[in-house]
C-alpha cells in the first residue's frame, strides 16, 4: 500500500511538473520584413524549388501560380501536417482565376515521395517559423495586398502571422491544431512531455494504418517531436493574443463541429481574445450534419465536399 501510494505522489508531482515547466515563447515573435521585387519573389520561390532534395515526389513540391507581373492580391496557403502543397491544387485554381497570384510553399520534410518517410521527425519550429516569415515577404513582391490562409498545421502558422504581421491584409485560420481533441486546452504538458522522449512515430489512424483511406500525398506516420513544434508555435500565438490584439485586421476562422483532431477550446479562447481589439473577426463552423472529418480542404478525402466548403471561403474572399 506504501509502494502504491509513493507511485502515485510520483505520478502527481510527474504531472504538475509538466504543467509548470516553463516553455520559452517571445522569441518566436515575427520580426522578418524583407523587400521583395516581384523578379526577385519569382526568383526565390524558383531556387527554393530546384533545390528541394531529390527524394521530394512530383507532386510535393510549392506551387507558383502568376499572372506575369505583381497583381492587386496575393495569396499564400499553408498545408497541413505531414501532406503538402498539392493539397490546394483545386482551391489554388480558384484563387488564380479570380485574379490573385498564387504561392503555396512546402514546409520542410514533407512531401516526400516516401510515404513512411522518418524525414517528418527533423521538422523543427524554425523550419515552420521560416516558411511564415519568407512567404509573407515573398507575397508582398507578388501582390499589393496579401492573404494568408492555412489548415491545420497550416492554420496555425497564418493564425501566426496574422497575429505579429501588420502587412498582411487578410487570413484564413481553418481548424487550426492548437491541440488535441481529447485533451483540450492541455498544450504546456503535451509539449513538455514530447521533448522529455526520444522522438516517436505513430500511425495516424492505429487501427487501419497505411489502410485508411487517405489522399495519397498524406503520410501513414507523424512524430511526437514535430507536432510538439506546432503546438509550441500556436501557443506564443495565444500568449500573445491576450496581451495584444492581431496586427492583421480582416481574419476569418473556420472550424468543423464533427472535428475531433484538434481542440476547439483553444480556438475559441484565440477568438474571444481577437475579439476584444479593433479587428473585424468572423468565425464560422461547418456544421456536423455535413459529416466532414478534419481536412475540409483536400478534394481527395473521401468525405471532404469540396464545392461547398470553397463556396463558403470565397463567401468571405468576395467581401474584400
Amino acid at each position: 500500500m506504501i509502494f502504491l501510494m509513493v507511485l502515485f505522489i510520483i505520478f502527481i508531482l510527474f504531472l504538475i511538473g509538466l504543467t509548470v515547466y516553463p516553455i520559452e515563447t517571445k522569441s518566436l515573435r515575427s520580426y522578418s520584413k524583407i523587400k521583395f521585387s516581384y523578379k526577385e519573389s519569382i526568383d526565390h520561390i524558383k531556387q527554393d524549388i530546384a533545390n528541394d532534395p531529390d527524394n521530394i515526389a512530383d507532386y510535393g513540391h510549392s506551387i507558383l501560380m502568376t499572372h506575369g507581373a505583381k497583381c492587386e492580391r496575393a495569396v499564400v496557403f499553408y498545408h497541413g501536417y505531414t501532406n503538402c502543397p498539392r493539397q490546394y491544387e483545386d482551391l489554388a485554381k480558384i484563387f488564380f482565376d479570380k485574379g490573385y497570384n498564387v504561392y503555396v510553399p512546402r514546409v520542410p520534410y514533407n512531401g516526400v515521395n516516401d510515404l513512411y518517410t522518418k524525414e517528418i521527425g527533423k521538422l523543427t519550429i524554425s523550419d515552420i517559423k521560416q516558411v511564415c516569415d519568407i512567404s509573407v515577404d515573398i507575397a508582398c513582391g507578388l501582390g499589393d495586398k496579401v492573404t494568408v490562409f492555412g489548415l491545420s498545421m497550416g492554420g496555425v502558422m497564418s493564425a501566426y502571422n496574422a497575429q505579429f504581421r501588420d502587412d498582411v491584409e487578410q487570413a484564413f485560420v481553418v481548424v487550426p491544431s492548437f491541440g488535441w481533441y481529447f485533451l483540450p486546452g492541455i498544450i504546456k504538458p503535451l509539449v513538455n512531455v514530447s521533448f522529455l522522449f526520444p522522438n516517436q512515430f505513430f500511425w495516424w489512424d492505429p487501427v487501419k494504418k497505411d489502410n485508411r483511406p487517405c489522399p495519397y500525398s498524406m503520410y501513414h506516420h507523424f512524430s511526437t517531436h514535430g507536432m510538439a513544434h506546432i503546438l509550441r508555435l500556436g501557443l506564443s500565438v495565444l500568449r500573445a493574443a491576450k496581451k495584444t490584439g492581431p496586427r492583421t485586421k480582416k481574419i476569418v476562422v473556420m472550424t468543423n463541429d464533427l472535428d475531433i483532431a484538434v481542440d476547439a477550446k483553444s480556438t475559441e479562447e484565440l477568438v474571444k481574445s481577437w475579439k476584444k481589439s479593433n479587428a473585424s473577426i468572423e468565425w464560422y463552423r461547418f456544421s456536423k450534419d455535413l459529416d466532414m472529418e478534419h481536412d475540409i480542404i483536400d478534394p481527395l478525402h473521401p468525405y471532404s465536399k469540396p464545392a461547398l466548403v470553397y463556396s463558403k471561403i470565397l463567401e468571405y474572399v468576395d467581401r474584400l
